[in-house]
């Protein structure tokens, strides 16, 4: 029953390492804070693969019948979809934790951890930056409007595109971007705390 009970353990410290990608250093509220909004964004993004966000450029409807029109006028519209800067950015977290996980299981020392974190968790404030910064130049105001006039070769003069589905996607943008800013509060606090321990 005990071992059961040390391999359970284990079993949950692995994965809230992997969710929040901290390390042993970091304090409880904070790891499982990341560890709960990176699973829920995880699920969030599988969902709307197979649902709201199942095919962008074809719920952008315009009224035109010109060949390559509405690919132009999407790729004018939307050059880098939110839903794919979203996906990037889980990965490259993602990968982070598995990288800070692995290095930490086979390289660091008990003395060293707290290093490698403060780094990983330095990086992982600077990815979710990154795209967070990345989102805002492509969007300015966050959102991508509903509807919008392309001016764009091979299209006629005047084309009205209209978004299908927009304020489902713009309720998971806001959702996803709201988790990001906090994962990098959560993340500076983390920083913090490093820092009034170890320095």
């Amino acid at each position: 029953m005990e071992l059961a009970e040390l391999q359970m353990g284990s079993v949950t410290q692995m994965t809230l390492t992997l969710l929040s990608g901290t390390g042993a250093h970091a304090s409880p509220r904070v790891k499982n804070s990341l560890a709960l909004i990176f699973g829920i964004r995880f699920l969030v993004v599988i969902i709307n693969t197979f649902t709201i966000w199942k095919d962008d450029l074809l719920d952008l409807q315009c009224n035109s019948t010109w060949v390559g029109c509405r690919h132009q006028c999407y790729n004018e519209f939307s050059p880098l979809s939110p839903f794919t800067l979203f996906t990037l950015q889980l990965v490259f977290i993602f990968t982070l934790s598995m990288a800070n996980y692995l290095y930490n299981s086979l390289y660091a020392s008990e003395g060293r951890e707290w290093k490698t974190g403060f780094i990983n968790m330095l990086a992982k404030i600077l990815i979710e930056g990154f795209f967070l910064f990345l989102h805002h130049m492509l969007y300015p105001n966050i959102l991508r409007p509903h509807m919008f006039e392309c001016h764009i070769t091979p299209c006629e003069k005047t084309v009205v595109c209209v978004m299908l589905k927009s304020q489902q996607k713009d309720v998971f943008v806001m959702f996803m971007y709201i988790c990001s800013f906090a994962s990098l509060l959560l993340g500076v606090r983390d920083i913090l705390f490093i820092g009034k321990i170890y320095f």
